[in-house]
């Protein structure tokens, strides 16, 4: 009889999926200062992400700051100045 390697995984069925744990960020209001995330900032301007970030391509809206490969974060300074900025147009 054959056995099957200690590092052997079965392949997934229909009735045997895992449950993926999916973190989501729900946007809240900007703060008086420090940083917000994309979700934040999409809300306060009213734009979607795609526009958002190729206005980010373009030069439109502020690039900002990675803290990490997957987590962009905005000052929120650079987010009032460029409200201010739309608002003035």
């Amino acid at each position: 009889m054959l056995s099957k390697p200690a590092n052997a995984q079965r392949a997934p069925t229909a009735n045997r999926r895992r449950q993926r744990n999916k973190i989501t960020y729900t946007p809240a209001p900007l703060p008086a200062e420090g940083f917000v995330r994309l979700p934040s900032v999409l809300g306060v301007l009213g734009v979607s992400k795609s526009t958002f970030l190729n206005g980010v391509k373009e030069g439109k809206y502020p690039a900002g700051t990675l803290l990490s490969p997957r987590c962009r974060v905005w000052p929120v300074a650079d987010i009032r100045a460029l409200l201010d900025k739309i608002g003035g147009a």
